[in-house]
């Protein structure tokens, strides 16, 4: 053997590291799912469920209605106290930060959304913006606090 040249795995170390190629590539293949309305699964949910193929990492499909900020938004006027809750003018203050919060006493993942509320008093008047925090689950479709924020 020469000086630049490489040695030459055995033949039964080639054969495993193939085996093991082909096994990992299995893992990433197309799973066989049934529909069950708008979930999916990998157990039949009814007799006549027909199986579809999907790869493994298909993104599911999303629902409808207001998400993150905008959930955040429509929330704010029905959560600060004013007389006019329709007047209310809500504004996002900086971009979403990622924490973990504590939520029926487990520490779980969430977004948060600062925002101000600028709201018409009982004299008709609006009385400034004031600061909100705003946390919403992982998928950004509940909200799991809202709360005023220290300036």
């Amino acid at each position: 053997m020469g000086v630049f040249e490489k040695p030459a795995l055995p033949a039964a170390w080639r054969g495993a590291v193939a085996l093991l190629l082909a096994a990992s590539a299995g893992g990433a293949a197309a799973q066989t799912m049934y529909r069950c309305g708008n979930t999916y699964s990998q157990t039949p949910c009814a007799p006549d469920a027909v199986p579809q193929r999907g790869h493994a990492d298909a993104a599911t499909e999303k629902a409808g209605g207001a998400q993150g900020y905008d959930l955040c938004a429509s929330h704010a006027p029905e959560s600060v106290e004013t007389p006019e809750p329709q007047s209310a003018r809500v504004q996002q203050v900086g971009p979403r930060k990622a924490e973990v919060i504590q939520y029926a006493g487990q520490p779980i993942a969430a977004h948060r959304y600062d925002l101000t509320v600028d709201a018409k008093t009982a004299y008709g008047v609006y009385s400034g913006p004031r600061p909100y925090a705003c946390w919403v689950s992982e998928d950004q479709r509940r909200i799991l606090q809202f709360a005023p924020r220290r300036r």
